[in-house]
């Protein structure tokens, strides 16, 4: 009888510990973010292979606030949180020097940072830049 009220009260008290994931991250997106152009134009000269080629760049749709539908194992969000979404198209040359044509991307702000490119994290690097302040702020 001992047994089973100390193996109970055992559970109980390690479940009143345990937190849920969505619990652990913070659900709302935080402000708008004013430079998002910038902002992303910074992130595709980080990502491409070659920024310099990059031509005909458009917001298709500015920042939106939209709640995240499912768990992202690749990005630090849950189902239920905030970020703003934006829409963007632009051409880029591939490797071999031809440009791909316009396509469309997916970027996901929160924070003012970029947590998401077409719905997979963004890059360690790039994601330490951000921290320690302006990722596009050159040295010198």
């Amino acid at each position: 009888m001992k047994r089973s009220a100390l193996f109970f009260l055992m559970i109980l008290i390690f479940s009143g510990c345990a937190t849920s994931p969505k619990e652990a991250y913070k659900v709302d997106c935080g402000p708008y973010p004013d430079k998002y152009s910038e902002m992303i134009q910074c992130y595709l000269n980080f990502k491409l292979d070659n920024p310099s080629s990059l031509k005909d760049f458009t917001i298709i749709k500015p920042p939106e606030k939209v709640k995240a539908d499912t768990f992202y194992t690749t990005i630090p969000m849950v189902e239920g949180d905030e970020a703003w979404e934006c829409f963007i198209v632009y051409d880029v040359k591939n490797s071999q020097g031809n440009y791909i044509g316009k396509d469309l991307h997916v970027v996901w702000i929160r924070d003012l940072k970029i947590v998401a490119f077409d719905y997979t994290g963004i890059e360690v690097e790039f994601r330490i830049k951000q921290r320690e302040g302006d990722p596009c702020k050159t040295s010198g």
